[in-house]
């Protein structure tokens, strides 16, 4: 029984310790602005999977808000097959050619939030 109570006190510990890690670590106030992830991909996307991954951890976590948006800086046809590929499973990723990164970055609503 004592096995079990201590157990039982260390899960609930650790459980309390991972929540206020989180939320030490997460931001106190939801501004107004957006913020975007831009993630420069090139070649064959070597490493894309993996930095999304992280960064789809971050917004999971609520660790921080994002939108994420892929620009092309010179992929591959395969580059881009991966992005597509990518594009289907998260329909939110966001994916332009390096020229337009800027005007998409710029542009905004009727109520004053950028959007695409």
């Amino acid at each position: 029984m004592e096995i079990l109570t201590a157990l039982l006190s260390v899960t609930v510990l650790l459980l309390a310790g991972r929540l206020l890690f989180l939320h030490l670590l997460s931001p106190t106030q939801q501004g107004t602005v957006p913020v975007f992830a831009v993630i420069p991909a090139s070649g064959d996307g070597e490493g894309l999977e993996h930095t999304l991954r992280h960064l789809h951890w971050l917004r999971e976590e609520k660790l921080s808000h994002f939108t994420l948006l892929i620009v092309d800086a010179g992929l591959t046809p395969a580059g881009q097959a991966l992005v597509e590929a990518l594009r289907h499973k998260d329909p939110a990723l966001l994916f332009c050619p390096a020229e337009e990164a800027t005007l998409i970055l710029k542009r905004k609503d009727d109520n004053g939030y950028f959007s695409l």
